[in-house]
């Protein structure tokens, strides 16, 4: 089987990370690997002052790994050309499924969820959109999806993804 790439976007609050942990559970049902790369705009730590990693970091080193032997997190810099599609090529080559949360700039095809929010939809301006996933009643020609329907969203991302 290829690998699939998925991007789930939407405005925060939205309900993203629900709907990931709902395909993660599906897709691992069907004997699937599937790994998450988390895009966000803001700055993140994940290694803080003083501790080892921090200091490989300001020492200059260009990444590092830290493990107990059951786990273990990379900390890395990047280049400013990787975008999130990038970095799932390149560290999840053998999952099944790999899904992007965020990534509302990328240029490739997505699932957008949609919550609550007074803010406008994204679908109206991003034509990358291709599935629709809220509980609200919506004016549209893409296929639209109940948050709870995971085997019709996982259908219409077979069709939608395939290739």
């Amino acid at each position: 089987m290829k690998q699939q790439i998925l991007t789930v976007t939407g405005r925060s609050g939205s309900g993203k990370t629900t709907l990931i942990e709902k395909l993660i559970a599906h897709y691992k049902s069907l004997g699937k690997k599937v790994s998450v790369v988390k895009s966000m705009r803001h700055e993140f730590e994940t290694d803080p002052a003083g501790k080892d990693t921090f200091r490989y970091r300001e020492s200059g080193a260009f990444a590092s790994i830290i493990t107990n032997g059951k786990k273990f997190a990379l900390i890395s810099g990047i280049g400013n050309d990787e975008d999130p599609l990038d970095l799932a090529k390149k560290f999840f080559r053998d999952s099944d499924i790999v899904i992007i949360e965020g990534y509302k700039e990328g240029k490739i095809r997505k699932i957008e969820v949609i919550g609550d929010q007074e803010e406008a939809p994204l679908f109206h301006d991003d034509h990358n959109i291709k599935i629709l996933v809220t509980d609200r009643i919506l004016k549209t020609g893409l296929p639209v999806f109940k948050r709870n329907d995971i085997d019709g969203i996982t259908a219409e991302i077979e069709k939608v993804f395939k290739s």
